[in-house]
């Protein structure tokens, strides 16, 4: 790991810095591994002490700091926290007993587990549905928590009753779910403090933590992964966790991501609120080698092993290599549960001698100075470390073009290679290019090299003093939206007459032309410390349903009284982008933007009254018969 400079003045607010994490093993991939990063160049480069709090229940806590610390990923400025640790001697101070003896389950009692210096720790309990129940034991033996299994992931085995239990066997209290016990925790490691910074890495443990209404408590949520499904356009289908979190990107006091690309696709999807912003990853530069000494024929891939990854491309593309060039080899580092399916692949393309999977290795990394070559075939990603780790040792990637990151990371032909997502025989073809040529490679690797610096310390702990900053700044500017409603008065396409372009030298000769009209009136209700109401945003766009694309139509806003009156004439052709095929149907978006609160809703005509003249409508049928219709 590069030594750096301790920055006394770091301009970062006074505060408790917190990091929420399900689970924090030694093993873990990406999000654990930048959550650990991010805090170790907080407690090396600034005055603030971190912590990393953690959600999951493990008792082997003091093992993982051990090897966390032996292995430079925990630093001793940063506390490693364990909430079931926490609470396991605290008995629940300012609770009071309830009287109500906690029920006896020692019938159904199927383990007990024991901490690793013989002290208990669990009982696990297994109702006749097959589900779990676990107490949680103190040094004596006395459960302190008593809590049914669930899976973070999965909202719907979420717990509706967590109890606290007292050292009498006493019932303290109830939590109907999970998440007032983690706020709680929150609230108390937060006590004392002017206010505290709350960061959260998970999207599983985003929804038990946030909303938190004390205005001491500075939410900021980093998003690791790629939130859409499908083809990955900004209104792509979602999944149900993601969905959930998207749904509170407004309570959070920052929401974060790692690329531009994700932020603004976030945008067009929940509007552009002042909370949004962009904190790429950062990577370890590590010292330069005295002696490097590159395999020419060398190919690495450093992943877990799932579909995501599209490992069984790499070893596709790899085979058309090693049939030119026989001593090519990949080694792929890392575990999973694909393991066994890309074992069988290797072996069917008779690849065993020059593909193979090497497993988990912490060490992984220093292979990278031996190779000439990197690959990236996944399907999707948030912003991979391992193309960023592989260019700080001056390895060139080979990486498909996909959401998110190779593209922010990777200068196409300068410092590696960026492939149109899926095109197997361009991935080839590059890989074959950097195996065969190793002055391409060293030209590129040093490429590559001087792009990582450019992700250090100093650019990601700038980036950070903005964010935490603008979290205290924006801080009484947060607003709460209670009722927003449209009255629409008028929507409507009218035929105008314009003056032809084509008979310019016929004064006074005009073409019809189709125009929208739309007016309406937008009534709000809403509320916030130092927010006004005034200062709101509103948009009109048109979105093209087949190719997503928007576009900006002109809207005339003026605010009064309880809300803003709209207007706007823009002919029909506007509506639609100039520069794409967009044959198909468009709607009209209407939103409203206020500070971290938004609103939308997708324009509809006001309805009309019977007998009235707005209740004619003129239409033409498909053979284009003129018909009118009474409402």
């Amino acid at each position: 790991m590069t030594t750096v400079a301790r920055v006394e003045d770091s301009s970062l607010p006074s505060g408790r810095y917190l990091s929420l994490a399900i689970d924090v093993h030694p093993d873990n991939a990406g999000q654990t591994r930048a959550l650990l990063m991010r805090n170790r160049i907080f407690a090396s480069r600034t005055n603030v002490i971190p912590s990393v709090l953690s959600f999951g229940a493990s008792n082997d806590m003091d093992e993982r700091r051990a090897i966390l610390h032996e292995r430079g990923l925990l630093s001793d400025g940063v506390e490693l926290l364990n909430i079931f640790e926490h609470y396991r001697e605290t008995d629940w101070p300012g609770d009071v007993a309830t009287g109500v003896p906690l029920e006896n389950l020692s019938a159904k009692l199927v383990k007990e587990t024991n901490l690793p210096d013989g002290r208990p720790w669990r009982r696990t309990y297994q109702r006749s549905d097959g589900s779990k129940i676990y107490d949680y034991l103190r040094s004596d033996g006395t459960p302190f928590l008593r809590m049914p299994a669930f899976i973070f992931r999965e909202a719907g085995t979420w717990p509706t009753s967590v109890l606290r239990v007292s050292r009498a066997g006493e019932v303290l209290g109830e939590y109907k779910s999970p998440a007032g016990w983690y706020r709680r925790w929150v609230r108390e490691m937060s006590a004392g403090h002017e206010r505290s910074f709350v960061f959260i890495d998970s999207r599983f443990l985003a929804p038990l933590i946030a909303p938190m209404s004390d205005p001491s408590i500075h939410l900021i949520y980093l998003l690791h992964n790629i939130h859409l499904a499908g083809d990955h356009r900004w209104d792509s289908p979602t999944t149900d966790v993601h969905e959930r979190l998207l749904s509170l990107v407004g309570q959070f006091d920052a929401f974060v991501t790692l690329t531009e690309r994700q932020r603004d696709d976030i945008a067009e999807r929940v509007g552009r609120l002042s909370n949004l912003f962009v904190v790429p990853n950062p990577v370890d530069l590590p010292p330069m080698p005295n002696h490097v000494r590159r395999d020419p024929h060398q190919v690495t891939i450093m992943a877990r092993l799932v579909s995501q990854k599209r490992l069984r491309q790499a070893i596709l593309a790899m085979r058309e290599v090693i049939a030119e060039i026989p001593d090519a080899r990949l080694d792929i580092y890392g575990d999973g549960p694909r393991r066994e399916a890309l074992q069988r692949t290797i072996e069917e393309f008779g690849l065993d001698k020059s593909v193979t999977l090497k497993g988990h290795d912490p060490r992984a990394r220093e292979s990278l100075w031996r190779s000439s070559a990197f690959i990236m075939t996944s399907g999707y990603e948030g912003y991979p470390l391992s193309t960023l780790e592989s260019m700080s040792h001056g390895c060139p990637v080979v990486s498909y073009d996909i959401k998110y990151g190779p593209r922010e990371q990777i200068t196409d032909g300068v410092d590696g290679f960026l492939v149109p997502d899926g095109d197997l025989p361009q991935l080839t073809s590059r890989l074959k290019q950097l195996v065969a040529n190793p002055s391409l490679v060293e030209r590129m690797g040093a490429a590559a090299r001087e792009k990582a610096a450019y992700h250090g310390y100093d650019r990601f702990l700038s980036d950070w003093v903005k964010v935490v900053n603008a979290t205290v700044q924006l801080k009484n500017g947060r607003t709460t939206l209670e009722d927003v409603r449209l009255e629409v008065r008028e929507l409507s396409v009218r035929s105008t007459r314009i003056r032809s372009l084509q008979r310019r030298s016929l004064p006074g000769v005009h073409e019809p032309r189709a125009e929208l009209r739309f007016a309406g009136r937008l009534i709000v209700r809403g509320r916030s410390r130092a927010a006004r109401i005034e200062d709101a945003t509103v948009s009109l766009t048109a979105v093209h349903e087949r190719t997503s694309a928007v576009v900006d139509v002109p809207l005339e806003v003026r605010h009064s009284g309880d809300g803003f009156d709209l207007r706007a004439e823009v002919p029909l052709g506007a509506l639609y982008p100039s520069n794409e095929d967009t044959a198909g149907r468009s709607h009209l978006r209407l939103r409203l933007v206020w500070n971290n609160s938004s609103w939308e809703m997708m324009v509809r005509r006001a309805p009309v009254q019977a007998g009235s003249q707005a209740a004619i409508e003129v239409s033409f049928e498909r053979d284009e018969k003129f018909t009118l219709l009474r409402h």
